[in-house]
């Protein structure tokens, strides 16, 4: 097992999900060798335990009236905050320079246009023509690279099968 296998099993892994003994093997032995992943497995582990051993975290009791009163202080602040204006103003210059940018790029991309590759034509093949007998029924090929250039419906090519008549 590499690493990068290890890493993207590994939740399933420490989760217990993986039971084939045989995966569970190739686990354990790459974690025997691998200081690396041994490293990964260990903090992880014990970040996992300690965040099941944390108590529910509970706030103060009067939490939600500070809260409030802070954001109404905020709210407050912010209205006659002369700072507003500036940071739109630094908005504006910003977006100005990206507008630039960008259009800059499709300048660049114009004039720098890269040949494009052509590739060769196929030379013409023979295609054999089919040969009717009586007693078999009359199969006609068509070649699916001519079907395109004759704006053939069916592009890939057709098939005619008529059935052999008794007068042939």
């Amino acid at each position: 097992m590499r690493c990068h296998e290890f890493l993207e099993r590994y939740t399933d892994f420490r989760d217990g999900l993986i039971t084939a003994p045989c995966d569970l093997r190739r686990f354990e032995r790459h974690l025997a060798r691998c200081p690396v992943c041994r490293r990964y497995d260990r903090a992880l582990r014990q970040g996992v335990l300690a965040l099941q051993a944390a108590a529910l975290i509970e706030p103060s009791p009067d939490f939600r009236r500070r809260l409030e009163a802070r954001l109404r202080q905020e709210r407050r602040r912010g209205r006659g905050s002369p700072q507003v204006p500036v940071r739109a103003g630094v908005a504006g210059v910003a977006a100005a320079l990206f507008v630039a940018a960008a259009l800059a790029l499709v300048a660049l991309e114009g004039v720098s246009r890269p040949e494009e590759a052509r590739a060769p034509t196929l030379p013409p093949v023979p295609f054999p023509k089919p040969v009717a007998h009586a007693s078999v029924p009359f199969v006609s090929f068509q070649d699916p690279r001519t079907s395109v250039v004759a704006g053939n419906p069916n592009p890939y090519g057709t098939a005619l099968v008529e059935p052999a008549t008794a007068g042939r």
